[in-house]
């Protein structure tokens, strides 16, 4: 969450450069732009990134779906930067995108190695129509405008007769019945959208410095992320950085909207000049 909140702070600076425009119109308030974990510090060494997945006998039936959730998210961004980032005429632009797309996949591998890779495909299946089943569910609870609320219970419908189709399929090469998958409970509680300003600044304070090391955590520096450093950069400095220097240039300071006081962290508190 620190890292992609990071990148949300690069790619504003961006578009004010790139489009002329500002990143509040996007946002709309709901949260604010600043520096989260650095780009330049968000690369890890392969042994770093991998996770031991669920146990797919044991493990609660909301484990899947959250993890399922997270690698989805991180997988469509992956995508987005990829496809989107060449078609810029800006060369910042391009390498921008291609700097944290990279990144973008060390999240995809992080996360999808929490799967169980025994699981067959009828059972992945199954619990991937389960999972669009509980998201557009917790859509259409919370969704208070009518018209995309009707948006949202027409996807529901979809889902459902998707995930029947997948519990027949299941039930016919697997000889299983979908409560051994996904359990007996009937869906969880649904998934809701909450204010992220304060989380976010508590994570920024406490967390801005904590990073994976093999299966635990770290807060200090390993020769891992040094080599990991030597081999991306190569004492350059990244397109991220570039780009808040550019931007500086241009327009006096850096770009940030920040309603709730002062960054968090004090070595990441603006340079000087105004906010957005």
């Amino acid at each position: 969450m620190l890292e992609d909140f990071d990148h949300l702070y690069r790619y504003a600076n961006l578009y004010e450069m790139v489009e002329r425009r500002k990143a509040e119109k996007i946002v709309d308030g709901l949260t604010e732009v600043m520096p989260g974990r650095p780009a330049v510090q968000e690369h890890r060494h392969p042994f770093d990134e991998v996770r031991t997945p669920y146990d797919r006998n044991s493990v609660d039936p909301r484990s899947k779906l959250h993890a399922l959730t997270i690698l989805s998210a991180e997988q469509q961004v992956m995508f987005y930067y990829m496809n989107v980032g060449p078609q810029y005429m800006e060369p910042i632009a391009r390498q921008l995108y291609q700097e944290i797309s990279l990144i973008e996949q060390e999240h995809v591998t992080h996360y999808e190695s929490l799967l169980d890779p025994g699981e067959n495909w009828w059972e992945r299946l199954l619990t991937h129509e389960y999972n669009e089943c509980w998201l557009y569910y917790s859509f259409l609870q919370q969704e208070s405008d009518p018209r995309i609320k009707a948006i949202w219970e027409l996807h529901l419908q979809m889902e459902l007769a998707h995930l029947q189709q997948a519990a027949d399929l299941l039930r016919r090469h697997d000889g299983r019945e979908p409560e051994e998958i996904v359990g007996s409970a009937g869906l969880p509680e649904p998934l809701t959208f909450e204010p992220n300003k304060d989380y976010l600044r508590h994570l920024l304070a406490s967390q801005i410095d904590l990073t994976k090391l093999g299966e635990g955590y770290v807060r200090e520096a390993h020769e891992r992320f040094e080599w990991m450093q030597q081999q991306l950069h190569d004492g350059q400095q990244p397109p991220s950085e570039q780009v808040i220097d550019m931007h500086c240039e241009r327009f006096g300071d850096e770009y940030r909207i920040e309603t709730e006081g002062p960054h968090p962290v004090e070595a990441l508190r603006t340079k000087g000049g105004s906010h957005a």
